[in-house]
């Protein structure tokens, strides 16, 4: 009689114990992108969840450097877009990622909302991303170098933002004259604008990585920004492609 009463207990005991096993959502796809390019990576996104309705994904903008920063120091990210070539490259080499892969070439322009000009007659206030952590500040820095070179020199006084999207808003808001900021951010806008000459800075070469190793999904999208519909995209946004970079008229 004993007996028959403790087995049931046992499994009474044993159903006691056991954990609940709840569903999980599934971890979203995080990729952090340079800010130059965050518009039409949101374009990008749409198309690519026509083949990946129920995947989740969180999109990070910011400077170049900051996000490479915040991968060394353990950010879940799962892809890395940058505005140049260098951060990847040394995520890549200190075993951060996978290899860099290119996905857009940039393009810097000087945009004159305003229609004000540019001539050496009056002083300008000139909006440009932080050269120290964000490549098109870098390239802005130079331009700017070869600008004050120029019979008459131009008089410029450098804003600066904390990446090229802030800085196109700092010209959008009247805080500044002009902007040296990427074409992409500024070719629908209002006003005017002239690309700079592609030898006045060095190359915006912009690669991408997955940061870590076997992300399914960083992958899979990897493969969609390379592909021929996305390069449709990217190259209408303003930039050139990879192996044409000509494909911009100057």
């Amino acid at each position: 009689m004993g007996r028959g009463l403790w087995l049931p207990s046992l499994l009474l005991v044993a159903l006691w114990f056991t954990p609940t096993v709840q569903a999980r959502d599934p971890e979203p796809l995080r990729i952090a992108c340079a800010s130059n390019f965050y518009p039409t990576l949101k374009r990008l996104v749409v198309l690519f969840k026509e083949e990946h309705p129920d995947l989740s994904l969180e999109l990070i903008s910011g400077a170049s450097g900051q996000l490479y920063q915040q991968i060394r120091h353990g950010a879940p990210y799962h892809l890395f877009l940058s505005a140049d070539a260098g951060y990847p490259a040394a995520l890549y080499r200190d075993n951060f990622s996978a290899e860099p892969r290119t996905y857009a070439l940039g393009r810097l322009a000087l945009w004159d909302p305003r229609g004000l000009g540019v001539d050496g007659e009056r002083q300008y206030t000139v909006a440009i991303a932080n050269p120290a952590t964000a490549p098109y500040g870098r390239a802005a820095e130079a331009v700017i170098g070869r600008y004050r070179d120029q019979q008459p020199a131009l008089r410029w006084r450098t804003v600066i933002a904390a990446n090229v999207s802030q800085a196109t808003q700092l010209v959008d808001g009247g805080n500044a004259d002009l902007g040296l900021v990427a074409l992409s951010l500024v070719q629908d806008r209002r006003g005017e604008y002239r690309l700079v000459p592609e030898g006045w800075h060095r190359p915006l070469v912009q690669q991408a990585v997955v940061v870590g190793t076997g992300h399914r999904q960083a992958e899979a999208f990897m493969a969609f920004l390379l592909s021929e519909r996305a390069a449709r995209l990217i190259h209408a946004a303003g930039y050139a492609l990879p192996g044409d970079p000509h494909a911009l008229a100057e």
